[in-house]
């Protein structure tokens, strides 16, 4: 909103409809009111995601006001779908509408980027168990595989199967269930599991007309700490320039499922190696998945604080309205100047919480946290990011940032009883 308040735009927020979600979803979604104290001009709000209904909406909003659309910008993983099919009805800039299903369901995402000869995980989709038996042996595969809802999001409904009781809860847990987009799941995805280490590596594509090549900018490379479950620890910033292969890997990416305009979140495993200095390099990377949005958990605003003279908000605007960020074309990558650190703050066990302290005030390089949960609240175990009990987010140098993050997971207390 600030961004686009600074290049004097008029905001118009669309806001879909949460009935549809998880209640934990919806939790994250902003209200109406939150949306116009935060100074959004106009709010349409609509009961479903209805192509016809928000275009007609928006037209009938900008003729009475003489206002000129100018692009439409996915703001949550929900939206990604329906922002390209209502631009491209207001023909305005808008990704590859033949890819629209690839950038959200994970099995139709690697068919697309295993045709253009990319590395992937295997795949099938299963609706039983017997199912699970007959795809792992025709693919090859042993125990442990990945059972996860096809259009998932923040790591719902992903499940590391170590043998047939795991895979028959996971199912139990997927089908017949809303996935966290709100539709009924028919099948499972069934994955190999790929080792090593996960990245998410952000970029933002701009495009100079509909038949122009799309440019990917690298704005951000983070690593993450995951546990054997899947469950994150930590995410730090990354130089780029020390992860080539992995940046080239995730631009194919994102070119293949259609990501022509705006931003990119590409999650993937690489394989760890020793270089000839004992340094750690990582290779042969495999999708995990890709999001043709911003990264969540305050990453691009994190961003924005360790790049100098970046601002991740205004080149996403300025992406979606086909222009130009303003970064020379000869710079593939932008270069943080700060350390940053994304932590997550889980819960251990079911039940009801009795005390949490999370004391962030003698930490030099806080840069903001946020609590999810509070005494009094029924919680589950934390199993994926919207579980956590809360984030704390640092910048600063390295070495501080390794000194607050110590101090900081030493002092947390979460009493559930």
């Amino acid at each position: 909103i600030d961004a686009a308040k600074s290049l004097e735009f008029v905001i118009i927020a669309i806001q879909l409809p949460a009935e549809e979600l998880p209640a934990k979803f919806r939790t994250f979604l902003p209200t109406k009111s939150a949306l116009a104290d935060a100074g959004v001009d106009y709010i349409i709000s609509v009961d479903q995601r209805d192509v016809f209904l928000i275009t007609q909406r928006l037209q009938i909003l900008a003729a009475d006001t003489n206002l000129k659309l100018m692009g439409v910008i996915p703001l949550s993983e929900i939206a990604v779908e329906v922002s390209d099919c209502v631009a491209s009805c207001l023909s305005l800039p808008h990704n590859r509408l033949d890819r629209v299903t690839a950038r959200r369901d994970k099995g139709l995402m690697k068919n697309s980027v295993e045709s253009s000869g990319l590395r992937i995980a295997k795949y099938a989709r299963v609706a039983s168990l017997q199912d699970v038996r007959d795809k792992m042996q025709s693919l090859s595969l042993n125990y442990p595989i990945v059972l996860k809802t096809p259009a998932g999001m923040s790591t719902t409904d992903v499940y590391i199967c170590s043998n047939y009781d795991d895979a028959n809860n996971a199912l139990v847990s997927i089908l017949g269930k809303n996935s966290p987009d709100g539709r009924n799941v028919e099948r499972a995805l069934l994955e190999e599991y790929i080792g090593g280490v996960e990245f998410a590596i952000n970029l933002i594509a701009f495009t100079d007309g509909d038949n122009a090549p799309p440019r990917m900018l690298v704005t951000d490379v983070w690593k993450y700490q995951k546990s054997s479950k899947a469950r994150y620890g930590q995410a730090e910033i990354c130089l780029p320039s020390d992860h080539p292969t992995l940046l080239a890997y995730a631009c194919s990416v994102a070119k293949v499922v259609g990501i022509r305009y705006g931003a990119a979140h590409v999650e993937v495993k690489a394989e760890e190696q020793l270089d000839d200095n004992n340094g750690s390099i990582f290779t042969n990377p495999c999708l995990i998945e890709v999001g043709a949005r911003l990264s969540g958990g305050r990453k691009s605003i994190l961003t924005m604080s360790a790049v100098e003279n970046w601002n991740p908000f205004k080149a996403l605007i300025q992406a979606h309205i086909g222009e130009t960020c303003g970064v020379p074309n000869d710079i593939n990558y932008l270069t943080p100047n700060k350390f940053a650190r994304h932590i997550f703050i889980p819960i251990e066990k079911r039940g009801c919480i009795e005390k949490i302290e999370l004391d962030t005030s003698s930490l030099t390089t806080l840069h903001s946290s946020a609590l999810i949960v509070k005494p009094g609240d029924t919680v589950e175990k934390t199993t994926d990011i919207t579980s956590n009990a809360g984030f704390v987010w640092l910048l600063g140098n390295k070495e501080q940032v390794d000194a607050d993050t110590y101090t900081l997971m030493s002092s947390v207390v979460i009493s559930v009883i």
